[in-house]
């Protein structure tokens, strides 16, 4: 495990330096030639992929609601105008990635699934432009790593339909992409586009329970969000005791007695260790409860699941 964990340590410090690039740099020309400048096409919201039900809380509808009252919030203030499109993930999951851009450049996501009794259930979100499930990110990083040709375009690539594009979801923090491109199948990480140790599809480490849709009609959020720190700085994880947090107040009383903490989970078989800085948490009055960490941006994942599928560090 040691082994491991030295290995990953080292493989992620390496691609975070050389993955700096791609999410530093604005994407401004659909149509260039710089691979680097690929602009997102605001997208309408009548897509085939969103879901036909004929409850009262649609598809569409709840989206609108939720991006909304995100918008209120510190930090969503991109999504106060943003358009949205839906992707399906994966295969009998129903659920969708939600990619939120304003004048052409991605400003957000949001992962949804559908509950069984009706309505939707949103198990995660984030902000900044580097959403889960970009194809702007994935775009630069198969060029990066010259896996695609760097003479094509962005919406070249986004309609070759020669490249299978799969969107895997799986549990907390194990989202990959799936593709398929000269008999060759590759996985990278949904969030960085790192090119990941995996030759089949990940299996969850745990199942959700969908059996109430998520309610964020009840004013702002209590939220608590620090600046975002290096976890590599001291990698309490290699040698340090993770803490008893176990839910929100134990959370809180952590973030006031210890400062800095770093989240780590095991994925994808104990192949690699993701350290990600905690950066707060958000609670909704009627609704859940998130972990707010630092990866690319931050990411709001569901507060239970996440502490069942990690620990966290002091």
């Amino acid at each position: 495990m040691k082994s491991w964990t030295t290995w990953t340590a080292t493989c992620i410090i390496l691609c975070s330096i050389g993955f700096m690039p791609l999410h530093t740099s604005a994407v401004d020309n659909i149509g260039g030639t710089s691979p680097t400048q690929a602009q997102v096409k605001e997208p309408t919201k009548a897509t085939a992929s969103s879901p036909d039900l004929s409850s009262t809380s649609t598809f569409s509808s709840t989206i609108d609601k939720w991006q909304s009252t995100l918008a209120k919030e510190d930090g969503f203030t991109g999504w106060l105008h943003a358009h949205w499109n839906s992707y399906p993930l994966g295969p009998g999951t129903h659920g969708w990635a939600v990619i939120l851009t304003d004048q052409g450049q991605e400003v957000g996501y949001m992962i949804v699934h559908a509950v069984d009794g009706g309505g939707f259930r949103l198990i995660e979100y984030g902000t900044g432009s580097s959403p889960l499930f970009s194809l702007a990110t994935l775009y630069r990083s198969l060029i990066q790593r010259e896996l695609i040709p760097s003479t094509i375009l962005y919406d070249e690539f986004v309609q070759n339909e020669t490249i299978i594009k799969d969107r895997l979801y799986m549990d907390t923090l194990t989202s990959v992409w799936k593709i398929a491109l000269d008999d060759e199948t590759y996985y990278l990480d949904a969030k960085s586009g790192e090119l990941l140790p995996l030759t089949e599809d990940p299996t969850p480490r745990m199942a959700y329970a969908l059996s109430f849709p998520s309610d964020l009609s009840y004013g702002t959020a209590q939220t608590l969000k620090r600046p975002p720190v290096d976890p590599y700085e001291r990698m309490p994880w290699i040698e340090g005791t993770p803490l008893q947090v176990t839910s929100l107040p134990e959370l809180k009383i952590a973030l006031e007695q210890q400062g800095d903490l770093t989240y780590v989970t095991e994925l994808y078989d104990a192949q690699v260790t993701m350290p990600l800085t905690v950066l707060g948490y958000q609670q909704w009055i009627f609704g859940d409860n998130y972990l707010i960490l630092e990866h690319n941006g931050p990411r709001y994942v569901q507060l239970d699941a996440s502490l069942g599928l990690g620990e966290i560090y002091p």
